[in-house]
């Protein structure tokens, strides 16, 4: 793609709670953007944080003058979490696009200008890919993870269904944004990358899921198995509002990992090759994928490492979300 004569105005969103650990890693990064200074903005949201956030944020608001910190506070909207964020930082937001990340999230220097670059002047809203980074095996189980899905996102987006957008690599059109207008007059959802995305297309734009190098960004993991399970329950939460065909592919997809186990009690040579062809085609698209995003494609041995974690995390988190218990995420809770 040939580079335009003069780069949009863009404003990049930040929400940020308790990442005093992270947001340091997330600001160079977004301040070492290969973007021209003069059209850039980095807003940050510090969401009532109880550690240092507030304070790594105000040190990079004074060194750098295209970042500007904002105090999120209580209001009467109604909206939780990140979507009261955003609701709050898109009155300061300057740019003809709006690119979303998150405080754990490091992005590569190319990564605003391939963004914009995919935005056509129909394209109301698309999304880059995710993966967790780090060197312990659960952190690279959850990358094989967050790569595959976003695998699935990028097929189901060629083929022209509506899927969504990933909350922390993301672009939207101002104009597209405020067509709907903007997440303060948006029904409040736990997932609200998804409810922003959703609202957008219900006004005619159209979307799109980009996977390559550039547009690559990487995420802490999430530390430890019950943080997960929240996290795949607030997911979960907000994906009720999905349409009816998702939820067919989320119960093959679920049924799998209880059915199966019990084929193989009664018909084991029937489980065997229905587990060894599903292998193959997991472990063929998860290397097309990493070979797509120019990563180390995983060994064989991490990839059937990958299925088992696929096994406990699925079969917990379906039982976990009939659970009566809430979504803990940042340390709120959410029923």
């Amino acid at each position: 793609m040939d580079e335009p004569a003069e780069w949009p105005a863009i404003s990049v969103l930040v929400a940020a709670r308790n990442e005093e650990k992270s947001l340091g890693a997330c600001l160079e990064a977004l301040c070492a953007l290969d973007y021209p200074k003069e059209r850039l903005q980095i807003l940050v949201g510090n969401d009532q944080s109880t550690d240092h956030t507030g304070i790594i944020a105000g040190d990079f608001q004074k060194t750098f003058p295209w970042v500007k910190v904002i105090e999120i506070v209580d209001d009467d909207s109604g909206l939780k979490a990140k979507a009261r964020v955003m609701a709050q930082l898109d009155k300061h937001a300057t740019g003809d696009y709006y690119l979303v990340t998150d405080a754990d999230v490091r992005v590569k220097p190319g990564w605003a200008k391939f963004l914009v670059r995919h935005m056509t002047e129909e394209t109301g809203v698309a999304s880059g890919t995710t993966m967790v980074s780090g060197k312990s095996r659960w952190s690279r189980l959850q990358g094989i993870d967050w790569a595959y899905f976003m695998g699935l996102l990028n097929i189901i987006s060629y083929s022209g269904v509506p899927a969504t957008a990933v909350g922390n690599n993301m672009v939207v059109r101002k104009k597209a944004y405020w067509d709907t207008g903007g997440y303060s007059a948006i029904k409040f959802s736990i997932t609200e990358d998804y409810k922003l995305y959703s609202e957008i297309c219900k006004h005619g734009w159209k979307w799109n899921n980009i996977m390559t190098p550039e547009v690559l960004a990487y995420s802490d993991s999430t530390s430890g198995f019950f943080p997960l399970l929240h996290q795949r329950k607030r997911w979960l939460s907000g994906g009720l509002e999905l349409p009816w065909y998702w939820w067919i592919m989320f119960g093959i997809f679920g049924l799998y990992y209880f059915l199966v186990p019990v084929l193989f009690m009664f018909e084991p040579i029937l489980a065997s090759v229905i587990f060894v062809l599903k292998m193959a085609m997991q472990i063929t698209q998860i290397n097309k994928i990493y070979g797509l995003l120019g990563e180390k494609r995983p060994g064989f041995l991490l990839q059937l490492w990958y299925e088992a974690y696929l096994f406990l995390v699925t079969v917990s988190t379906a039982i976990f979300f009939l659970l009566p218990i809430p979504t803990i995420w940042k340390g709120r809770k959410y029923s």
